[in-house]
């Protein structure tokens, strides 16, 4: 609980963040997150219950972005939420299969321009490629870059006390080097020649910039018999830091 400030009253002793998306609304085909589920291109996390439009609620949707955006703005919307290597064919292809209105649509899209397997490994696949371009249109839809950035920079700091933990499970590169930009610099953003040290190794605190947080330990990832019980554990990455009395 907050006072009139931005001090927390009386602090808490740690914060689990769960960056993960609930598998009952990314296993609802009428939601539109599911690649190998036809349904409607929308990926709001904010549209209500029921099958008809009366309980869905304003707001840009994924079918909006794949019809209205223009290419450069497609492929960097590829290339800093999905890392895809793919991003500018794939943003030409979606031009092309204009209008979009299924997710159908948007993987016939990506199927033009990528092969259902890779020679070079997984990761160009597809599948690997189709998740990849989901997750990036549903990032933007829900504006999560802004709500992460929000979270971790804003109300953890605030919220816990010195000497209290913050742990954060993310599922992508961008929110896990978000989580460790922040537990290490202090900022989301990319720091520019990284961080600085003195002569013992210790990191320099920039004044610009105030370091909340000391990492503790390195990333952890799941393990063989987490991912046999649950496969979607297999992209968890799992971080722990602890809160600095500044």
């Amino acid at each position: 609980e907050k006072n009139s400030g931005t001090t927390a009253v009386p602090g808490v002793d740690g914060i689990l963040l769960d960056f993960g998306v609930s598998s009952h609304q990314i296993d609802d085909p009428k939601r539109g997150f599911a690649f190998m589920k036809d349904g409607p291109l929308d990926m709001r996390m904010s549209r209500g219950s029921g099958d008809d439009n009366e309980n869905f609620v304003g707001g840009l949707t994924a079918a909006d972005i794949c019809n209205e955006f223009d290419e450069n703005e497609l492929k960097n919307i590829l290339r800093t939420y999905g890392d895809e290597p793919r991003s500018k064919q794939i943003a030409r292809s979606i031009i092309n299969h204009r209008p979009l209105s299924t997710t159908q649509d948007l993987m016939n899209a990506i199927a033009d321009v990528t092969p259902e397997f890779a020679r070079k490994g997984r990761r160009m696949g597809r599948t690997a490629t189709a998740a990849r371009v989901f997750q990036s249109l549903r990032i933007v839809v829900n504006e999560e870059d802004s709500a992460l950035g929000d979270v971790l920079m804003d109300v953890c700091p605030t919220l816990v006390r010195p000497g209290g933990r913050l742990v954060v499970l993310s599922y992508h590169s961008m929110e896990d080097r978000a989580t460790k930009r922040v537990m290490r610099d202090g900022t989301i953003e990319k720091r520019r020649g990284g961080v600085e040290r003195d002569i013992y190794g210790n990191i320099m605190q920039d004044e610009s910039c105030p370091r909340y947080w000391k990492p503790l330990g390195k990333n952890i990832k799941a393990a063989e018999e987490e991912v046999k019980v649950n496969s979607r554990a297999r992209s968890a990455t799992l971080r722990v830091a602890e809160r600095l009395d500044v």
